[in-house]
């Protein structure tokens, strides 16, 4: 095998690789977006509850000062309010992952709002009642955090956004990653029953060709042996009868053999409606066609056809015997295989001869194997098996005892 052929066969296993490496990385890039989309789901729900809070804080001490201002004393709430924004507004400043969802100015506006705070709030809770200062800084802080919430929830859409996207586009690699995968498979398992098709092929045409590369001569010189002998001068004259027929037979089967060898050489086709008048022109049995138009039409390789059904309807003639009723139909249809996108010739070689038993049914396409004795080599059943296999067709037989014989070949064309 060269390096090329070795390429080649290693192409399909090494494309199923790649796509399932694809298929791995895919997956992996959508759980990482995944998780980062869920990370900012958290952040950045901490982000906007925390400016909430802020704001709300705000509100309230603003309405505070606004009492401690009119009665002089310092309101009950306003401790309370100011400790919860001062927490809040250094929790937030502590987050390392803030300035992802705030912009540089957001984060000076909260540093000047904490200041703000800790120098007009802060005094009143330890006992200031500098509480007009305190109000003419609200206004301020208050438009500070209202511009710093509506940064955080612009940047945070913008952010779970990009993460949406980026786990799409994952999730559709991935898909596509599966789906070259599925095909990366459908194309391996389709190479390897080609490989093994061409393989059994290679088999069968060598044998063929082996096997009549062996008897071709020793048939021929058998032939010319017996061309010289005459009725007069052997012991059982009927004998030499048989025996020509034999070698006749013989050699007929060879020429088939390398009929089967040489198939996909073979260039001279023939309509099937054709082929069969010609085999009903040349039989002494009542022979029964039935043949659609289509079927008719089909151009098969004339020299196998010829053999191939040659073969079964001896066969078939052999089984009626001297039967006054005896009949053999020949049915030709075509059958559309829509999931496969193929169409097959289907041809149907039915007899209402005797039948065949079980027993002998099963080993009729054995090579070598018959029920007649004397002149039938009995390769027929088994011949016509493999040259059907040959053109990429099947054979098979049904039989019952007292209800005949049936044929079918079934063909790609």
């Amino acid at each position: 095998m060269t390096p090329l052929t070795g390429i080649k066969a290693a192409l399909p296993f090494i494309a199923i690789g790649a796509a399932l490496l694809l298929s791995v990385w895919a997956f992996f890039r959508s759980e990482h977006y995944r998780a980062e989309s869920d990370l900012n789901y958290s952040q950045n729900y901490e982000i906007q509850w925390r400016t909430t809070q802020i704001r709300e804080h705000l509100a309230r001490i603003h309405g505070d000062l606004k009492l401690s201002a009119a009665t002089g004393q310092l309101a009950s709430d306003l401790s309370r309010q100011t400790f919860l924004l001062d927490a809040n507004v250094g929790q937030l400043l502590k987050l390392d992952y803030a300035p992802k969802f705030l912009r540089d100015r957001d984060m000076q506006l909260l540093n000047e709002l904490h200041t703000i705070a800790q120098t007009h709030l802060d005094p009143l809770v330890k006992g200031s009642t500098n509480f007009g200062a305190a109000l003419k800084v609200m206004p301020g802080l208050e438009q500070r955090m209202f511009e710093v919430s509506g940064t955080a929830v612009a940047h945070a859409e913008a952010l779970n956004a990009a993460s949406h996207i980026g786990a799409a586009a994952s999730r559709n690699r991935f898909l596509f990653a599966a789906a070259l995968t599925l095909a990366a498979a459908c194309y391996t398992v389709l190479h390897l029953r080609n490989a093994f098709a061409r393989r059994r092929d290679q088999q069968l045409s060598s044998f063929s060709t082996l096997f009549a590369h062996m008897t071709r001569s020793r048939v021929t010189a058998l032939r010319f042996f017996l061309d010289y002998q005459s009725e007069e001068t052997v012991r059982y004259p009927e004998m030499l009868a048989a025996a020509r027929e034999a070698v006749k037979q013989l050699d007929t089967i060879t020429t088939g053999l390398n009929t089967v060898a040489y198939a996909d050489a073979e260039v001279r086709r023939k309509r099937l409606s054709e082929t069969l008048e010609d085999l009903k022109a040349s039989r002494h049995t009542a022979l029964e066609l039935r043949i659609a138009h289509d079927a008719g039409a089909a151009s098969l390789p004339a020299a196998q056809m010829w053999l191939v059904l040659d073969e079964i309807l001896q066969n078939a003639e052999a089984a009626l015997g001297e039967n006054p009723d005896g009949l053999v139909k020949i049915v030709a249809r075509i059958a559309d295989r829509p999931i496969k996108r193929q169409r097959r010739l289907l041809l149907d070689i039915i007899d209402n001869g005797p039948g065949m038993p079980p027993d002998v049914l099963a080993r009729a396409k054995m090579p070598f194997f018959s029920t007649k004795a004397g002149r039938h080599t009995g390769l027929g059943l088994a011949g016509c098996a493999q040259m059907v296999s040959a053109l990429r067709g099947t054979l098979t037989i049904a039989s019952r005892p007292g209800h005949g014989t049936a044929v079918q070949i079934s063909l790609p064309i």
